[in-house]
Order: structure tokens, then sequence, then C-alpha cells
């Protein structure tokens, strides 16, 4: 990562600017939804899910969050990988994989909606393998379900 970006554990006074760029993240994609998250919605499911279940870090730059991931360290899953708008195709997303693979040297799983094409080439470019399309247990659309182990491994 380059130097001007500093990669650390996130503290709950991060957890409201999380929120923000995970949506514009998110609306980023122009994958649309039934019901779409607010930055609220994104909150509420950060405040109830970390620490006790995910582990987080945060990219900072000149003091400001531009990108964070999520772990699930009981079931070695990336939870959530997100990069602001403004900062995607800097090589942000791949150090955070990376990272996520460092934490889950045996390997990972993640989860992705499948008309994230972006997303979805990304994860295949950087070794991971698509298991199945599973549809949403709520939602009208179909998650690719991901899987990275070290012997699916591209070298970069």
């Amino acid at each position: 990562m380059s130097p001007r970006f500093n990669v650390r554990p996130a503290t709950r006074r991060d957890l409201p600017a999380i929120a923000r760029f995970w949506r514009r993240s998110v609306l980023s994609t122009k994958v649309t939804y039934e019901k779409e998250d607010t930055e609220a919605d994104l909150l509420a499911k950060l405040e109830q899910r970390y620490p006790s279940d995910w582990s987080v870090e945060v990219v900072e730059t000149e003091g400001a969050l531009i990108a964070f991931f999520a772990l699930n360290r009981h079931e070695a899953v990336l939870e959530q990988i997100f990069v602001d708008p403004d900062h995607q195709g800097q090589g942000i997303g791949l150090d955070l994989l990376d990272r996520a693979k460092a934490a889950f040297p045996t390997g990972l799983t993640l989860w992705t909606d499948e008309r994230n094409t972006r997303a979805r080439a990304f994860y295949e470019r950087e070794g991971l393998t698509c298991l199945r399309l599973v549809k949403h247990p709520v939602a009208n659309l179909y998650r690719a379900h991901y899987r990275w182990t070290p012997a699916t491994s591209r070298d970069h």
C-alpha cells in the first residue's frame, strides 16, 4: 500500500464514516435492490456486528476514511470489503484482499451480488473461485459464493 494510505483497526468512532462511504460504494456499483440499505441501516449493521462478530480495519488518507474490510474470524469469511468510489483503482481493494488472505492462510469465503460484475471480475482475477449462485432468502436476487485457498491462488 502506498505510504499516503494508513491501514489500522477500526474504532467505534469510525463507524459513521464507514457507513457513509460504504453506501457511496454500493451506489457506485449501479446494482439496485428492492429495499436499499440506507446509511443508517449500514451503521446499524456495523454497530450490531462490530466488534463481537467482525474484526474491522480501515484505510485512511489525510485524516479521511476511504476503505474498510470486515472479517468474521470465527468462520474465515470476508464479510465486507468496500472502497470509496473516489479512491477505487488505486490498489486499495487488492491490499485489503491480500490482508484478508493473510488473516486466513488456509482459505476464506465471501459472498457478493451476482450482478456486481466489477467485484466478481476482481475476485476471479485475484484467484477466488465462484462455488455457486444461491438465491437470496429474502430478496429477489442471487448471490455468488466465492472461495479462496492457497491452492487456487495465482501470483500477482
